[in-house]
């Protein structure tokens, strides 16, 4: 695959207080990209809906109400996105690099003078139980729910999930905690991208490098090791419901496994793209679906390959079997030449679409430095892709779907429940 993977590793520079900024210049682009990603995910939390509710109310500050915050980036043409997983909390935006300095400016004001109104806060609740109400109507969020805690148990931060009530003890005081205790220097990075000039990179150290709570490394708190439950059957009713959803999985090795790429070509095969196994049986040969797929989440200490899909009613339990026969198929039979080769090509085209500008290279930069990765990972992956053969698809099926430990998990109608464990 012709990439020039070199431009995957960034320029770093080391504030005064520790913090490290990473640049992706591109001296052709009048766009930057500046993101504050900070070790403040969803699994740091003391109280569900706590990290969430602190990145979305950084706006309002001593100086501006969240409203005049708003109108300035406006002002300046500018474009906000703010992100929450289970791992990080970050910032970004998107603006003209001739306004850097001003957009610097307010992102200073924002983290360094944040006021958490209660009002605000009681207005961004309302809003999220309704979101919730009408998330909790769709069998895709109740299974979604469900599966992840059947993979790590209902009390582990990968598998906890949000109630109504949550939205009812969260108090100001639980969102400006947990905003003094993560967002600081110590659990913070900031990555700039695109046409920024020197003068952005001093307005950076200016604003972040001194006069900014140096704080303390937030802690990994989850065990990467054993203790996570058996695999097994779980359906959750969803009276009425006009479909089903259908969620497989496991968990699987990190991405600093060396078996990593292996097990991505053979997910991408079973069911990464249009032509993938389970699409060609379960939408195009079978009309179960409009879409199924496979995919892999890396998380900080675990990660989780899912297979996804909504189905027609009370076809779960034949979309079920037909995953599982398609594990086996791969398991006893490899594929044929042909159908790797057209894995190749595809897998080559997306991954080049996926490049296809700085904002997307730094992106895909960020995966590398979550799992302390190099550009050597894309390199070897490439390799993996250009070398793999029918045989070693075969075998990797066998090391990762032969052994019955997928977990699976059906929201849907009554009629859904014959989609029972014993179909495994």
């Amino acid at each position: 695959m012709k990439f020039d993977y070199s431009q995957l590793m960034p320029e770093t520079l080391w504030l005064g207080n520790g913090i490290p900024v990473y640049l992706f210049p591109d001296t052709h682009s009048e766009l930057l990209r500046l993101e504050f990603i900070f070790e403040a995910g969803s699994s740091l939390q003391d109280k569900p809906v706590q990290a969430r509710a602190c990145n979305a109310l950084l706006e309002a500050t001593v100086r501006r109400s969240a409203d005049a915050m708003t109108e300035r980036f406006d002002y300046y043409g500018a474009y906000m996105e703010k992100y929450v997983d289970r791992d990080q909390s970050s910032l970004v935006i998107y603006a003209l690099a001739r306004y850097s300095r001003e957009i610097i400016a307010l992102c200073e004001e924002i983290f360094k003078e944040a006021v958490f109104s209660a009002t605000e806060l009681q207005l961004y609740l309302e809003k999220q139980r309704s979101q919730f109400d009408i998330a909790m109507q769709k069998v895709s969020e109740i299974s979604r729910r469900a599966f992840f805690a059947q993979v790590f148990g209902a009390r582990h931060p990968y598998g906890m999930s949000i109630e109504r009530a949550d939205y009812d003890r969260l108090q100001r005081e639980d969102v400006e905690t947990f905003y003094r205790r993560f967002y600081v220097a110590a659990n913070a990075a900031i990555v700039v991208a695109g046409g920024y000039g020197d003068d952005a990179v001093r307005a950076l150290s200016e604003s972040f490098g001194r006069d900014f709570p140096v704080g303390q490394a937030a802690p990994v708190r989850l065990s990467a090791g054993s203790g996570l439950p058996q695999a097994r059957f779980g359906f959750v009713p969803k009276a009425g419901a006009l479909q089903a959803s259908v969620r497989m999985g496991k968990v699987v090795m990190p991405p600093t496994d060396a078996d990593f790429s292996t097990f991505k070509v053979l997910d991408y095969l079973f069911g990464g793209y249009f032509g993938s196994r389970i699409m060609q049986n379960i939408r195009e040969e079978k009309g179960y679906t409009y879409g199924i797929s496979s995919y892999i989440l890396p998380l900080r200490t675990h990660t989780v390959w899912i297979v996804a899909s909504e189905v027609k009613r009370a076809c779960s339990r034949q979309v079920v079997r037909e995953i599982q026969n398609e594990m086996r198929k791969l398991c006893d039979r490899k594929p044929g030449k042909k159908e790797l080769d057209i894995v190749r090509s595809v897998y080559q085209g997306d991954f080049l679409r996926d490049m296809d500008g700085i904002f997307e290279i730094a992106e895909k930069w960020k995966f590398l430095r979550m799992f302390g990765l190099t550009d050597g990972f894309y390199r070897s992956f490439a390799e993996t892709l250009e070398n793999i053969g029918p045989e070693e698809i075969r075998q990797a099926a066998q090391r990762y779907f032969a052994d019955g430990s997928c977990h699976v998990t059906v929201c849907g109608d009554v009629a859904e429940s014959d989609a029972t464990e014993s179909d495994e």
